[in-house]
C-alpha cells in the first residue's frame, strides 16, 4: 500500500516502486522595490533545470529546462508585521521542447511575520485561481489551490544583519488542491535550507538547497526534485529616488 509522506520536514529518502527523483539546480531573481509609504513591488523569476539523463522505471529522462516562472506582484504594507499582496503568475513548463504548457495564474496572499529570537517567524497564505493547459494544443482549465509557508530568517553574525554578513533563510511550504483537475488534494510540499550573505548595495546572494515533492498521478505516486537554489535577492527605493 502507497501512502504520501509529507512533514514538516520532508523525508525525501522514502522512495516507492513509481516514483521518480531528479536532481538540477534553481537559479532565481528576486527584486522587491518601494513605490510610496505602503506600496511596494516584487518581481520574482526563475527557471528549474533537470541537470541529469536519468533511466527510471524503465524511462529515460533527457537533462532539460522544466519550468520558467514569472511572477510580478504588488504589495499593500500594512504593518511591519503584516502585508497583503496579489499577482498574475506566469509559468511554462518545459519551456524549450515541443511538449511545452503554459498556466496563467492569479493569486492573492497575506503575510504575517513576527520576532523570534534574533530573527523572524514568517507565516505566508496565498490562494490561487490557476488557468491550466494539460498540453500545448488543449484549452486553459481553472483550478484553485491554498498554500501554507511558514519560514524563519535569521542573522548569524550579530542580532541585525549588517553589510558583509551572512544569515540563514529556512521555510516548509504546504499545497493543497481545492478543486479542478487534481491528484491529491494534499498535492505538494516544498522544504528549503538556504545561507545568504548581503552585499551591501549590490543586494543579497543566497544559496541552499530546495526539495520539491509533487503528487504525480492518482496512483499517489511521488516525483522528487531536488534543486541547487541559487538567488539574487535585490531591493530599490522608488519613492526615495523621486524625492
Amino acid at each position: 500500500m502507497k501512502k504520501i509522506v509529507l512533514l514538516f520536514v520532508f523525508c525525501s529518502s522514502v522512495a516507492f516502486a513509481q516514483n521518480l527523483t531528479f536532481y538540477g539546480l534553481l537559479p532565481a531573481l528576486n527584486q522587491t522595490g518601494r513605490i510610496s509609504q505602503k506600496l511596494n513591488y516584487n518581481f520574482f523569476a526563475s527557471t528549474s533545470i533537470d541537470a541529469f539523463t536519468s533511466t527510471q522505471n524503465n524511462t529515460t529522462y533527457p537533462a532539460k529546462d522544466l519550468q520558467l516562472y514569472v511572477q510580478p506582484s504588488i504589495i499593500y504594507v500594512a504593518s511591519a508585521s503584516l502585508n497583503f499582496a496579489a499577482s498574475y503568475t506566469y509559468q511554462r513548463n518545459n519551456p524549450i521542447t515541443p511538449d511545452f504548457t503554459n498556466e496563467h495564474r492569479l493569486w492573492q496572499q497575506v503575510i504575517y511575520s513576527l520576532p523570534l529570537v534574533n530573527g523572524r517567524l514568517t507565516n505566508r497564505f496565498r490562494f490561487e485561481e490557476r488557468f491550466i493547459q494539460a498540453n500545448n494544443t488543449a484549452p486553459h482549465t481553472l483550478a484553485t489551490r491554498a498554500r501554507y509557508q511558514i519560514g524563519f530568517n535569521i542573522p548569524l553574525q550579530g542580532k541585525t544583519l549588517e553589510v558583509k554578513e551572512f544569515y540563514l533563510n529556512t521555510y516548509n511550504e504546504f499545497y493543497f488542491s481545492l478543486s479542478g483537475t487534481k491528484n491529491a488534494t494534499f498535492s505538494e510540499n516544498w522544504s528549503y535550507l538556504g545561507i545568504g550573505y548581503n552585499m551591501g548595495k549590490m543586494g543579497r546572494f543566497e544559496l541552499g538547497y530546495l526539495s520539491q515533492v509533487y503528487v504525480r498521478n492518482t496512483a499517489q505516486d511521488l516525483r522528487f526534485l531536488e534543486l541547487t537554489q541559487l538567488m539574487w535577492v535585490t531591493n530599490f527605493n522608488f519613492a526615495r529616488k523621486k524625492k
